[in-house]
């Protein structure tokens, strides 16, 4: 299926899903705990197939939580995002696909080591231009645009963290897109890659619509940041 074998095709769909679920529920996810997995099924997933599959499931979470979107703070964050994108796209097109998965497992185990710091950030215009900044630069090489924007987020309430976020990266998504066509990245290869993960998608936003107000964040956080770790090490082991 799609160059992959059953098995392999089903872990990626399921992955997809369980992302989804996770940043459908509390704005971020998706990046962080399938790009591991899907860089070890096959490269061509990173970054433009995952980049591509965020387009439907942001615009989704955001329209829902649509009143709770905080609209100047999402515009500070895209003009900060605009140059981190033009940088993402110059670094994928210039590196290999062994460096590429170095940095995918390398941001994820930054984005864990900086959730469980502690230290507290809020929405300032400068901090959103700066996290834009480097989630535009992350998301745009490696699929993983989360953390930055979760982390200036982190204190907000729940609705206003994932509509702001999800609004951010609606936008912020086809922003890298673009540059990422410029840059020659896309290909048949990876619309079929997106189209094997989209069902998955799907089932995760129907699965969030009925779990999120159950989801106690005191163990989604501690589970969500262990998947992440592991699979980020798992491929830091089989690229080097």
């Amino acid at each position: 299926m799609f160059g992959l074998s059953i098995g392999m095709a089903v872990a990626c769909l399921l992955v997809a899903y369980v992302g989804a679920t996770v940043q459908a529920s509390i704005g971020i996810g998706l990046g962080m705990i399938a790009s591991p997995v899907l860089a070890m099924a096959d490269p061509a997933f990173i970054p433009v197939a995952i980049i591509l599959v965020v387009v439907p499931l942001t615009v989704t979470v955001a329209w829902i939580d649509r009143t709770h979107i905080e609209k100047r703070q999402v515009g500070f964050a895209l003009l900060g995002r605009l140059p981190g994108v033009i940088a993402g796209a110059l670094v994928v097109a210039a590196l290999s696909d062994q460096v590429l998965a170095v940095m995918i497992a390398v941001s994820v185990l930054i984005a864990v080591a900086a959730s469980l710091t502690g230290r507290l950030f809020s929405p300032t215009d400068r901090a959103l231009m700066v996290a834009g900044m480097a989630s535009g630069f992350a998301a745009t090489t490696t699929g993983v645009g989360g953390p930055p924007m979760a982390l200036t987020y982190q204190n907000s309430d729940p609705a206003t963290m994932r509509s702001t976020i999800s609004a951010f990266f609606s936008f912020g998504a086809v922003m890298s897109l673009a540059a990422l066509a410029m840059a020659g990245e896309i290909g048949l290869r990876q619309w079929q890659l997106s189209a094997l993960l989209l069902p998955g998608v799907i089932l995760g936003i129907i699965t969030a619509r009925l779990v999120k107000d159950y989801l106690n964040p005191t163990v989604v956080r501690p589970a969500v940041l262990v998947i992440c770790t592991v699979a980020a090490v798992a491929l830091l082991v089989e690229t080097l």
